[in-house]
């Protein structure tokens, strides 16, 4: 691209741009008018719309939080929609076990509840209420081991690392494992450093040396979290809405893999970051 002028990654991921995005989106969905069933025949219904719901919350709250001068707290934040993406991602991977995996995210809200009761029984409660809480789990088939919160609910170890690797049926054509992990390592790697108040996501409120200690926001660094909070956002709500729509059947995996859909898997590989002259940032963990 003879003379063309190469943009940063800042230039591109812009707070604007995302915020347009979000609406463009959220009005494809509203237009949409998809209706739950049952959830006893049809648990994808009831995940794709609780984790659809939720990642558009995550995003209008990153953009907020931007907004009010903590744009590292907005990418840790963003965290939660790529492990959101990656969940929907291995839900619809598969059409053949898209129920049966949806049910096991949903039962995990009810089987976790063991870590809770385990609580419960050791305090000191009258014959009845011993009665009525193992009449409840009964009824609910929670089990005994509390330890089963600590398990994953897919029943699968290693779960990001793994399923951030396999193609899915609605990746670009042109979609690369090298690119997907360079995507983990921004969107899951790097944004786990700003959860778990881990270096390097506490540089930005590093002190230097004879300065006086106040409680103030993050100071501007050479890493741009707000436009790497962008590139989660733009990167992640599509495929999330993506996700959803293939494993409603709403478009097939021909028409999400077309450029031109709204929500197309926008990075294919490293030769769209040339084409559109874009620079991703390459300080992530």
């Amino acid at each position: 691209m003879t003379g063309h002028k190469t943009k940063t990654y800042e230039e591109i991921f812009t707070v604007e741009s995302t915020i347009q995005l979000i609406s463009e989106l959220e009005t494809i969905v509203n237009k949409i008018g998809v209706y739950t069933r049952r959830s006893d025949l049809y648990p994808f219904d009831t995940v794709a719309g609780e984790l659809l719901s939720k990642c558009f919350a995550i995003s209008h709250s990153a953009i907020l939080l931007i907004q009010a001068g903590y744009p590292d707290e907005a990418f840790g934040l963003c965290r939660s929609l790529y492990e959101s993406s990656i969940y929907l991602r291995y839900i619809t991977r598969e059409p053949e076990c898209r129920e049966e995996r949806a049910t096991d995210y949903l039962k995990f809200g009810v089987t976790s509840k063991a870590f809770w009761f385990d609580f419960l029984m050791q305090r000191d409660l009258k014959d009845s209420d011993r009665t009525d809480i193992k009449r409840y789990k009964d009824e609910n088939a929670i089990p005994d081991d509390p330890r089963i919160v600590t398990q994953p609910w897919s029943g699968r170890r290693k779960f990001f690392e793994t399923f951030s690797k396999l193609e899915h049926p609605t990746d670009s054509p042109a979609s690369t494992e090298k690119f997907r992990l360079m995507d983990k390592a921004i969107s899951y790697t790097d944004t786990s450093s700003y959860v778990h108040c881990t270096q390097p996501g506490l540089n930005s409120y590093t002190f230097e040396w004879k300065e006086a200690i106040r409680i103030r926001r993050s100071k501007s660094g050479s890493a741009n979290t707000a436009s790497k909070a962008c590139i989660v956002i733009q990167n992640h709500l599509r495929a999330v809405l993506r996700y959803c729509l293939f494993g409603w059947g709403y478009e097939s995996s021909d028409d999400l893999r077309d450029p031109s859909n709204p929500v197309a898997d926008i990075f294919g590989n490293d030769d769209y970051v040339a084409d559109i002259g874009v620079q991703l940032p390459r300080d992530a963990g």
